[in-house]
């Protein structure tokens, strides 16, 4: 019994062992950007993630959804994480033609919001649809918490990377706050998010003005 009990524990220091590894592997593609950010479309790169191994390291192998901090003091889980980053080609027709859009997954750049962890801006462009997203990691590759930095939509679908309609946006000052607005059907909301002791973006200020337009 006694010799089960320590192959397991062996078998588990070697898989936690192996899955930080990979981890570190994996923020390898992510180079130091410099705050302040003022324009999220501004930042970008050619280099591409594959949607699997991204999905691996940060969704598939988390035991619990990200949180987050609220007005309130409260935490809470981000319930829309449940979901993956696209893995496959999205099949659409065009003229009779059956085509492929391959989604675009990149490595924008790793932030230094506060040096007990690890903060990955990745973008994502979509069939119709760009966005950026900040996580927050341990350093064992725990992913804590995220926001959606930037969240655009493409009238021209596949045809075109531009952004013709913004829904989310974000500026993060050189203190590492990151001042995030969205306009969702005619209600905006203004947000101060800051990464807290604990490693979750924490809501510390928010305003909304107008009313959702049905």
């Amino acid at each position: 019994m006694e010799r089960i009990i320590f192959s397991l524990l062996v078998l588990l220091q070697f898989s936690a062992c192996s899955s930080q590894s990979r981890f570190e592997e994996f923020i390898h593609d992510f180079e130091i950007i410099s705050l302040p950010i003022e324009h999220m479309q501004d930042i970008t790169t050619e280099d591409t993630l594959g949607g699997k191994l991204i999905n691996d390291i940060i969704i598939r192998s988390q035991k619990n959804n990200p949180q987050y901090v609220d007005i309130n003091g409260n935490t809470k889980a981000v319930k829309q994480y449940y979901g993956l980053y696209p893995e496959e080609p999205f099949e659409y027709g065009h003229r009779g033609k059956r085509l492929y859009f391959y989604p675009k997954i990149s490595p924008i750049g790793q932030l230094d919001l506060n040096e007990d962890y690890i903060s990955l801006i990745i973008k994502v462009v979509g069939f119709e649809t760009t966005f950026y997203d900040l996580w927050n990691f341990s350093k064992d590759g725990k992913a804590l918490s995220v926001i959606c930095l930037f969240w655009g939509l493409r009238d021209d679908g596949p045809k075109s990377e531009e952004v013709t309609y913004t829904i989310v946006d974000s500026k993060i000052t050189k203190e590492g706050l990151i001042k995030w607005h969205e306009n969702a059907d005619g209600l905006e909301t203004f947000r101060t998010y800051k990464l807290n002791e604990d490693g979750y973006f924490e809501i510390i200020k928010e305003e909304q003005k107008g009313e959702y337009e049905f």
